[in-house]
């Protein structure tokens, strides 16, 4: 596979999931409770998080997979680590400060400062404490799973045969072990206690499967090729969404599906890769990060009797901040890190386009 060739499908999907979340934030942690097949599908709304890990995996490997193959230097992991902090940092950072003063005026809570400087370095969930945003908890596992993402790649590759085995291994015991100890809030998956270490096993596990994911895409196998065979795991995927307790199942399927995507010539494919849900994925970073602030601004989402208005009027404001984000936070800052990327390696920098943008 060509690791500089821009996958939309891929885009699409992710930016379903930033959505998936909000909606589920939205309508079942406050009062706007939805019954049936629709509640279902939304009460598995924490599982766009896992699809969120793997899909970083698989992106890892397309974007810096290649550094790291065989023989890399110190130049290339401060390479990678600038381009991932110049990625993550900037939003990461407004959207920190922005949660913190609304938590602080709406609620009245404070952060000590240990807890704040854990923000700031986004290794809050390394068992530290509390995450003031609470979507960036996410962000903090993941970016403990780049720093040893170039120690873990090449071998990951090697054990293909029984990674899949390993990262089942580690669901299920984080499945049990929250269970045991009452972390789980809406589904066996549902753990993200910043204390307990398994939000970094979760991240952990799924993403090595998002490096099994790579490694079948880039051999092709025609399995995963045929039109009719994407159509029936794609089906089985969402069909999954819908049975409560199936959390591992459906974390496999994701898997299976998100390979399937990288084809961009089955149906699924391009309908992710239709403009406006493409665009979704360009901006699904901002959505996730600044999705919490809205629902603390937005006080009536939570309280009011519109089931739908309200939340859809939040929906729509996020999505216009969420634009504006992308255009004058993310991509300015990537840009103006990037330098430091090329100052320090001294050679010139070469643009991977995965996902819909450039990464950096």
């Amino acid at each position: 596979m060509n690791n500089k060739k821009e996958i939309k499908s891929l885009t699409g999907i992710r930016g379903i999931a930033a959505c998936w979340i909000v909606a589920y934030h939205t309508w079942l942690s406050g009062n706007h409770r939805v019954s049936g097949y629709m509640g279902t599908l939304l009460l598995h709304g924490y599982l766009a998080v896992d699809l969120f890990f793997i899909l970083s995996g698989l992106v890892m490997s397309m974007s810096y997979g290649h550094l790291f193959e065989k023989r890399w230097g110190v130049s290339d992991y401060l390479s990678l680590m600038i381009r991932r902090i110049g990625r993550l940092w900037p939003l990461y950072i407004v959207t920190l400060i922005v949660t913190g003063i609304l938590t602080y005026f709406t609620e009245g809570k404070s952060f000590p400062f240990v807890v704040w400087l854990a923000n700031f370095m986004m290794i809050q969930t390394w068992g530290i404490g509390e995450s003031i945003n609470g979507a960036s908890w996410s962000v903090s596992v993941e970016w403990a799973v780049y720093f040893i993402f170039p120690f873990i790649f090449f071998p990951a590759l090697k054990m293909h045969k029984v990674i899949p085995f390993i990262s089942l291994f580690f669901i299920v015991l984080i499945i049990k072990l929250g269970e045991n100890s009452g972390i789980q809030r809406k589904g066996p998956l549902d753990i993200f206690d910043p204390h307990s270490g398994l939000p970094l096993i979760r991240c952990f596990s799924e993403f090595l499967l998002g490096i099994i994911c790579y490694r079948i895409s880039f051999l092709e196998f025609g399995f995963f090729r045929s039109k009719v065979m994407s159509l029936i795991i794609q089906s089985v995927t969402f069909a999954s969404l819908f049975v409560v307790g199936m959390d591992v199942i459906s974390v496999f399927l994701f898997s299976a599906c998100i390979i399937t995507l990288t084809n961009e010539r089955n149906y699924l494919s391009r309908v992710m890769s239709w403009t406006p849900i493409y665009y979704l994925g360009v901006w699904s970073y901002a959505i996730y990060l600044w999705h919490r602030s809205f629902l603390f601004v937005i006080g009536d989402v939570w309280k009011g009797h519109h089931t739908i208005l309200r939340p859809m009027i939040v929906l729509i404001m996020l999505l216009v901040v969420s634009c504006l984000s992308y255009y004058f936070i993310e991509r300015p800052w990537q840009k103006r890190i990037r330098r430091l990327d090329q100052f320090c390696s001294q050679k010139p920098y070469q643009d991977i386009k995965v996902l819909g943008r450039v990464i950096s």
